[in-house]
């Protein structure tokens, strides 16, 4: 059984399929589905159910659960004795940090730059994903802590920060000089960019409804940076958390919009408190937002 292939399996569960897999291991598709389909062969029986419609996201079969979770425990073991042959384990500490991927990437590289600064012999590996697949990874404990949204009621956790969704606008769009803010309905009248990861969340659907309000989508984008780029070019409004707006643009409140994101950290209860404390203090340190920012 060639370890290749069992982190070829991990990679399709964490990325949520074999094209993306192959994107983050910068390899070629059919490299990944020769790799599975040779690791099914060897058990004996099929990992993925693949009884559904061909475009259904990869299932694993009760067996292909059981033997996922075998794959992380000895890929932990491959990688932690590769650690002690180098003779790292006493001399270097290592925090698995999972980041939520619409953080502002510029708070992101200050809390890195600070970790390294107060801590030189820390190895930090950083894992970039969706709320929901960060919990995924923190249940699975392939990460030490996560710093995502967090609920107050949520164990192991702590709040940092509040910010609401605010409206995005370039400097020379109309609604860029109403300091007091805009009346939710004025969100109909506006060719409106949807990010794909908008925050804006079942209570902020209601808000929208009950104000009478549709969106004119004129764009669908994955990308944040394309979706501001979006914004600079044309007269076209988004939504987004308020430490996610570029410098170069304005934040407007929206009146009668009451949604809100609540960032923080959540982590392992075994998590070491001298490491759970670096973290903490670094993203506290690294992390100021501005309320004044908002017009």
């Amino acid at each position: 059984m060639k370890i290749q292939h069992l982190r070829f399996l991990v990679a399709v569960m964490d990325y949520g399929g074999v094209t993306k897999a192959a994107e983050r291991l910068h390899l070629s598709q059919p490299s990944i589905s020769t790799g599975l389909k040779a690791l099914e062969q060897e058990l004996g029986g099929e990992i993925f159910d693949r009884s559904g419609p061909a475009n259904r996201p990869l299932r694993l079969t009760p067996a292909g659960r059981r033997f996922y979770r075998a794959a992380l425990d000895i890929l932990r073991q491959c990688e932690a004795a590769h650690t002690d042959f180098l003779g790292e384990s006493t001399t270097r500490r290592r925090v698995r940090l999972g980041i939520l991927d619409t953080l502002p990437q510029d708070a992101i590289a200050d809390v890195l730059r600070m970790l390294g600064d107060r801590e030189p012999n820390l190895r930090i590996d950083l894992w970039e994903g969706s709320v929901e697949r960060l919990a995924g990874w923190l249940a699975q404990e392939r990460v030490d802590l996560a710093w995502t949204n967090v609920h107050d009621l949520a164990p192991n956790a702590r709040v940092l920060w509040r910010e609401p969704l605010v409206a995005v606008v370039a400097p020379a769009h109309p609604l860029a000089g109403m300091s007091a803010g805009i009346p939710i309905r004025e969100l109909a009248k506006q060719a409106f960019v949807h990010r794909s990861r908008c925050e804006l969340d079942a209570v902020g659907r209601a808000q929208l409804r009950a104000a009478g309000v549709k969106l004119e989508v004129r764009a669908r984008v994955e990308r944040e940076d394309l979706a501001f780029r979006l914004i600079r070019a044309g007269n076209a409004v988004t939504l987004a958390p308020q430490s996610l707006v570029p410098v170069d643009l304005v934040a407007v409140a929206v009146a009668g919009l009451n949604v809100e994101r609540s960032i923080g950290l959540q982590w392992h209860e075994r998590l070491d408190q001298a490491l759970l404390s670096l973290v903490l203090d670094a993203v506290q340190d690294a992390t100021r937002p501005s309320p004044d920012s908002v017009h």
